[in-house]
């Protein structure tokens, strides 16, 4: 070959070169997914594994450039039905779509099980948690064997389910980087629950649970924070959870954590705060750090305080949404329509709402709702949200198609700002 001629091919890899460049692994195969004249997509798969779709994806985005919500809003807008697969590292994530809304969503990590969710919800404790991994088998559904032992009744589970692929479309929105690829066409998911989950919600959600997740990375990343493992804890946890927790005591601070495991910030949090609920990890202040800064109790607190503002905040935007209503058609039926929409969610949400009623104008108590938010196990933050989001979910849906209000999109804006919180 000719010194041009290897000019001309630097940074070229040949056909084995490219092979071998993607170590792939026994039993490993790639398929083409699109090609054009200067660009091959492929998929990699182990035997018997791939993405459940043919032919080019419609969009192919780097996350880093083009966000989440950016490309959730153009599926909603245009109403598209789909399915956008969504990988970063090891992380992958899907999200079925059908005329703009969410039909279903999976995941393949460990956080985003079935049993972590609900752990997390407060359905279910860390006792019986524990007790369903040992009686599940591969073989079996996880929500068979809760159902199976008296954990959850079959409506519990079917909305442990809906929280679940809530939770795993709101999990996309904390990734700042990774691939995302949304084929259109009609895709029927391997399963079968088929929901119909308003995706500006879910888009709203997961931005605002970024946001909490970067507070607690800003508290995780300061030097005077350490990772300390409740050793006792540590044969109940599996995969990343538990070489996470193992390497601890080695490290002990987090960015030196996420260094030496190869894991990124975000995916690494997410872990952390699993670890914390099951009690397998505290967050302490090193020894040589000043006596003032801020330790385990005051991270509580400074929780709680955030806590009661979300709480308030969302009593005052029901409030504010369910006025116009109250306007048009006076109290009564608003009353009866929306306690039906506040016992639904109860049954999702019971430690939060079950027993909760509607005052005058739809009004609610929030001391009440703090009080028993501050008793809940777990985080009660997703519970606050998902709960109460119902009931502004619900009003926003009667303001739009209310016969008695002529501009619903005025009505909305005017609470844009309240609502931006959420």
């Amino acid at each position: 070959m000719s010194q041009s001629e290897a000019e001309e091919t630097k940074g070229f890899a040949s056909p084995e070169g490219l092979v071998g460049g993607l170590d792939l692994a026994l039993g490993e195969s790639l398929r083409i997914l699109a090609a054009g004249p200067r660009l091959v997509l492929l998929e990699r798969a182990a035997e018997g594994e791939g993405l459940p779709v043919e032919g080019p994806p419609a969009i192919c985005a780097e996350v880093s450039c083009y966000p989440l919500s950016d490309l959730f809003q153009w599926v909603e807008t245009g109403s598209r039905s789909g399915y956008l697969h969504f990988s970063h590292r090891g992380h992958s994530k899907s999200v079925y779509l059908h005329r703009g809304e969410v039909v279903f969503a999976s995941s393949n990590q460990l956080v985003d099980r079935l049993g972590e969710s609900l752990l997390r919800a407060g359905v279910l404790n860390l006792e019986q948690l524990r007790e369903a991994q040992r009686c599940f088998s591969p073989e079996a559904r996880m929500g068979k064997v809760l159902v199976e032992r008296g954990f959850l009744t079959p409506r519990e589970l079917w909305n442990g389910v809906k929280y679940q692929v809530e939770e795993i479309v709101r999990s996309l929105f904390a990734y700042s980087a990774g691939q995302a690829w949304f084929w259109e066409g009609e895709f029927q998911p391997d399963n079968v629950v088929r929901l119909s989950l308003p995706t500006h919600r879910l888009v709203s959600e997961g931005l605002q649970r970024r946001e909490e997740l970067a507070k607690f990375l800003a508290v995780l990343e300061d030097e005077r924070v350490r990772l300390a493992v409740v050793k006792e804890v540590d044969a109940e946890l599996s995969g990343p959870e538990r070489a996470l927790a193992r390497t601890i005591p080695e490290e002990g601070g987090f960015p030196a954590l996420c260094e030496r495991l190869g894991l990124d910030r975000e995916s690494a949090a997410r872990s952390v705060q699993l670890l914390r609920l099951v009690g397998a990890v505290k967050l302490m202040r090193a020894e040589e750090a000043e006596s003032d800064f801020m330790t385990a109790g005051d991270l509580e607190d400074r929780d709680n305080e955030g806590l009661r503002d979300t709480i308030q905040g969302l009593v005052k935007l029901i409030g504010e949404l369910a006025a116009p209503i109250v306007a048009a058609d006076g109290d009564d039926g608003l009353q009866e329509r929306l306690s039906s929409t506040l016992e639904d969610a109860a049954t999702r949400f019971p430690g939060l709402l079950n027993g909760v009623a509607l005052g005058a104008g739809a009004s609610l108590d929030p001391e009440q709702l703090i009080d028993r938010a501050l008793r809940l196990p777990g985080d009660p933050e997703p519970q606050v949200l998902g709960g109460l989001g119902e009931l502004v979910a619900y009003l926003e849906f009667e303001i739009m198609n209310h016969p008695g209000i002529d501009d619903p999109h005025g009505v909305l804006a005017a609470v844009a700002e309240l609502r931006k919180g959420f």
